[in-house]
């Protein structure tokens, strides 16, 4: 018996994965440039560390009034990576925020 798709994300339209990373944390910084934007989150407990999500300029303009620095939240991602110029560069891609 197939198993129906009933996690439905407007950003991501690939029906073949489901599963994503998420992580949790408090947003220490947010950077707004004219094609990507970041969220920078503190993480961790026992020894915490920043890290810092992408997304489209375009996409941050949906969560821009909805989250702000301070503010504990859960970030569903996905990873990419590239070669280029001698060096593998990975980003995580925000798909989703939502309140922790």
């Amino acid at each position: 018996m197939e198993q129906e798709n009933v996690y439905i994300d407007s950003f991501n339209r690939n029906d073949k994965q489901l599963y994503f990373n998420q992580i949790r944390g408090v947003i220490t910084e947010i950077n707004v440039d004219t094609d990507w934007c970041s969220y920078t989150l503190n993480v961790g407990h026992e020894n915490p560390r920043l890290v810092n999500l992408s997304l489209k300029t375009a996409h941050y303009e949906t969560y821009k009034d909805k989250f702000s620095v301070g503010e504990r939240v859960m970030i569903r991602f996905f990873l990419t990576s590239r070669y280029k110029h001698g060096r593998w560069h990975t980003n995580a891609n925000i798909l989703e925020i939502l309140v922790a």
